[in-house]
């Protein structure tokens, strides 16, 4: 079983990289990561190297998330409508190996995306911490620093993040029968991801006034759909600006492994039951 999946996310992955869109998006993304280091005089007051860290971090989530939500679904029903999936699936490949090797294929670009513009945002950060600090030290103010294991712990945390997405991208493949559906209908649950947030402080609140109703919605979205928000701490891990508290790493990273188990099993389970 494993010899096919893997077989499978090979011919995937390969597939991946000779696609122009992985391409467009890769190099959109380097050109406006590149872009903001001109503009980091027009700072709105935040320090040279958080500015630079924000937009670069930015910029690898929104494009990162176009990616796994489009590339995953293109290769999905590519193998669909060219009737290929058919013959792989005649041969004793199972449908839950097939789906799992597009998805292990789409992460492993997915991986290559995120850490080569991670190392482009760590190289631009290497690059301007000796003059931040110089005029850092000049004011007398406790100058910051670039981690490089932070760096690292970063684009982990990504590469787990949008994992997530693929893996909700390929949820709603299998149970969708057109292309476009399963990209809005992703879309549309990666941006409620990013809202759980408002949700949880919202239940967290004690003087919110809520129906039982309301409070009983917001509940039930918290724990449907993951907080794809509290990924977003590449500030605090690479330049250090608060305290990370321990574990901290650790937790997300089994968090988006049990999300990960879950949301693949559920779309192993419906795959198995789609018409193709």
């Amino acid at each position: 079983m494993f010899s096919r999946i893997f077989w499978i996310a090979r011919v995937t992955f390969l597939e991946a990289l000779r696609q122009r869109f992985l391409a467009f998006l890769l190099l959109l993304a380097a050109a406006f990561i590149l872009g903001s280091v001109p503009l980091r005089s027009i700072d709105f007051g935040h320090g040279e190297l958080k500015f630079l860290a924000d937009l670069g971090f930015g910029a690898l989530f929104l494009f990162g998330s176009i990616l796994a939500v489009v590339l995953p679904s293109q290769l999905l029903y590519g193998e669909i409508d060219n009737r290929t999936a058919l013959t792989l699936l005649a041969k004793p490949v199972g449908r839950g190996e097939f789906l799992l090797g597009k998805f292990f294929g789409s992460w492993a670009v997915l991986g290559v995306f995120t850490f080569a513009l991670t190392a482009l945002i760590g190289i631009i950060l290497l690059v301007r911490e000796p003059d931040v600090v110089a005029r850092a030290m000049a004011l007398q103010v406790v100058p910051p620093e670039v981690s490089v294991l932070g760096l690292f712990e970063h684009a982990l945390l990504q590469w787990l993040r949008l994992g997530i997405i693929v893996s909700v991208a390929l949820l709603v493949g299998s149970l969708a029968q057109t292309f476009l559906y399963t990209v809005v209908v992703g879309s549309m649950a990666v941006l409620a991801s990013q809202l759980v947030w408002i949700a949880q402080d919202t239940l967290a609140n004690p003087e919110a006034v809520l129906s039982t109703v309301m409070r009983g919605a917001l509940w039930l979205t918290t724990r449907i759909f993951p907080n794809l928000q509290g990924y977003n701490i590449g500030e605090t891990l690479v330049l250090g600006q608060s305290m990370v508290l321990p574990g901290t790493v650790s937790s997300l990273s089994l968090s988006a492994a049990v999300y990960l188990v879950v949301i693949l099993f559920l779309a192993c389970t419906a795959f198995r039951r789609r018409e193709i």
